[in-house]
């Protein structure tokens, strides 16, 4: 039988709402800043590491596989072991290999303290489910859509202040300082954040064992997966190597897809996507992942050469500037995360999802046709800083509406790892395009491989339209479910 917790404050009197949230916001930022604030240092890395740009964009990449892999796990084991306990392993974790990257020799063992350093993922799910088991029912709405909304934000300031600490310090200080964070984190955590009941997983009544084959096969068709994508131009995207990578990636994912319908508690509950609802919904989830991505990784790169360089397109601004540049659209991220439960509200559930992904096609084509001034540039990363927002915001809203309580911490599971592989496609598909297009005199990127890849992310937008327009939201009934479960969904359906 499980045991429910009183609501407290650690061991110490009432909960506090407003704490209680502070103190997940603050543990969620910490891994929103660290997602990105890497990005500007990568220039600086790879000459500062002695190697060379493909090998440095596994920093990003070793983060979000680690970011896909673990998340499940840690929510797994939040199930069976308690939220806030696996929020505070998860920060542990998440510092110990911060401090290991502040001190890495080397670009190989920073790529596997970055891969590491991605369970930090793990602290949006369980503070989404923190917040419905914890919060007052009033405040959980707003709670979502900021909790959320911090992804985007975060990811935007995290690149201005990597590109502040890298102007001004060493690239081990960007580690240094979110050390700090993380480890503030740590102790509002163990101060104000009470411990959830143990959840029952699935239909029984105790938790079930860790899906260890599910994790197995998730990391591996991942690698596969993203070692294609790596390496398709150096290796040649016809080569027997990266075919038989994308064969492998394919074998794996249907491997896991038929492991995880089989079990009682699966790591990753693919039977969510047999419901029309959930499965549009997974697939914006991917495009909102990937689209900012394609905008972090082309922007500095676009800002940051040199105007005496030869490129047409240098703008010449330092790291700093460029990420003051950025700051608005970060800005605007947060605003709409926060605007996003209102614009549901007012207009129905797909109303959020749909001013974000017509911001960030608008935004997209924009950037691909106007990129030659900074002034452009800015204004609008604005728009796609609010599609951003607005994307985070409907995504938990979405799935709050279509899963049934019982099964809320499965498809926050599922939504946080789909937006994850879409955030590390996003980032390689962007590395690629740069990669694939140097000009040997000048060993840069020709200004055709940002407008491709601006008109890509443009394009992915507009796909993104075509999925909310078709989106239709009802709730999921799960066999065995709980009738008030799904009745509360029902409730909340457009």
């Amino acid at each position: 039988m499980s045991h429910s917790v009183p609501p407290s404050t650690g061991h110490r009197g009432a909960l506090r709402p407003s704490a209680l949230l502070t103190a997940l916001l603050v543990s969620v930022g910490s891994y929103a800043l660290m997602q990105t604030m890497i990005v500007p240092a990568l220039p600086v890395l790879t000459r500062e590491l002695d190697t060379d740009p493909s090998t440095a964009g596994w920093l990003i990449t070793a983060f979000m596989l680690g970011s896909a892999v673990l998340t499940p796990v840690v929510g797994s084991l939040g199930d069976r072991y308690g939220h806030r306990r696996m929020m505070l392993v998860s920060l542990g974790v998440f510092l110990l290999s911060t401090l290991g990257a502040a001190f890495a020799p080397g670009v190989p063992f920073l790529i596997v303290m970055r891969a590491f350093e991605g369970i930090s993922m793990a602290t949006l799910p369980l503070a989404l489910t923190l917040i419905r088991e914890k919060m007052p029912p009033e405040r959980t709405v707003s709670a979502f859509g900021l909790t959320s909304a911090m992804i985007g934000g975060g990811a935007g300031l995290g690149m201005v202040v990597g590109g502040l600490l890298i102007d001004s310090a060493s690239w081990r200080w960007m580690f240094g300082v979110e050390s700090v964070l993380i480890a503030i984190a740590l102790l509002l955590v163990v101060v104000y954040v009470p411990e959830t009941s143990r959840q029952r997983t699935g239909h029984t009544a105790t938790p079930a064992r860790l899906d260890l084959p599910g994790a197995i096969l998730l990391a591996a068709s991942m690698s596969a997966l993203l070692l294609a994508v790596t390496q398709g131009s150096a290796w040649g995207w016809g080569s027997g190597r990266v075919i038989g990578l994308f064969v492998l990636a394919a074998v794996l994912l249907a491997a896991l897809g038929t492991v995880e319908t089989r079990r009682a508690a699966p790591l990753v509950d693919i039977r969510l996507l047999r419901h029309g609802p959930m499965f549009v919904t997974t697939v914006a989830t991917l495009l909102i992942g990937a689209i900012p991505f394609l905008f972090y990784v082309l922007l500095p790169p676009l800002l940051q050469t040199p105007e005496s360089a030869g490129a047409p397109y240098g703008h010449g601004l330092s790291v700093i500037e460029a990420g003051l540049l950025l700051l608005p659209g970060a800005i605007g991220t947060m605003i709409a995360g926060r605007l996003g439960p209102m614009l549901s509200h007012r207009f129905g559930a797909r109303a959020p999802l749909f001013a974000a992904m017509a911001l960030m096609a608008a935004g997209g084509v924009l950037m691909a046709v106007w990129h030659g001034s900074v002034l452009q540039i800015g204004v609008i990363f604005v728009l796609v800083g609010f599609g951003s927002g607005f994307g985070f915001a409907a995504l938990a809203s979405l799935v709050a509406k279509i899963v049934p309580r019982r099964d809320l911490a499965a498809g926050n599971s599922l939504n946080t790892v789909v937006r994850t592989i879409g955030s590390a496609i996003g980032s390689q598909l962007a590395t690629v395009l740069l990669q694939s297009s140097i000009v040997s005199s000048t060993g840069l990127p020709t200004d055709d491989a940002f407008g491709q890849g601006f008109w890509l992310a443009g394009g992915l937008g507009v796909a993104g339209i075509v999925l909310t327009v078709a989106l239709r939201v009802h709730p999921y009934e799960s066999a065995g479910a709980p009738t008030g479960a799904v009745d509360t969904a029902k409730a909340g359906a457009v």
